[in-house]
C-alpha cells in the first residue's frame, strides 16, 4: 500500500490487489468520469487528482504501470471515491 497526497494535500490510498489490479481511493467531494460509446469507463478524475485515463500511466511503488481499464467501486462512506484499475507493465 502507498499513500500519496493530491494537490490539495488530501491522501489517496493506492493498494495493489494482485499483479494486474490497483485500487485508488480517498476522500473526494466530487469526481468526474467519462465512458466510451460501449459504456466502458475511460477516465476518472478525483477532486484534486489524480486524473486516471485508459492508456495512461500510474506510478505505484516506483514502477510505472499502463492503465488498461477503470472500474468505479461503490463505497458506503460519504464523500469517498474508489476505483480499481486493471494495469500492465
Amino acid at each position: 500500500m502507498e499513500i500519496i497526497q493530491n494537490r490539495y494535500g488530501v491522501d489517496r490510498v493506492y493498494e495493489k490487489l494482485d499483479s494486474t489490479r490497483i485500487r485508488v481511493m480517498g476522500e473526494s467531494l466530487f469526481a468526474r468520469s467519462s465512458q466510451d460509446e460501449d459504456g466502458n469507463q475511460t477516465m476518472f478524475d478525483f477532486e484534486g487528482g489524480p486524473c486516471l485515463n485508459v492508456g495512461g500511466k500510474i506510478k505505484y511503488m516506483g514502477t510505472d504501470f499502463k492503465i488498461l481499464s477503470i472500474k468505479p467501486e461503490n463505497v458506503r462512506e460519504e464523500n469517498v471515491a474508489s476505483v480499481v484499475l486493471e494495469v500492465t507493465l
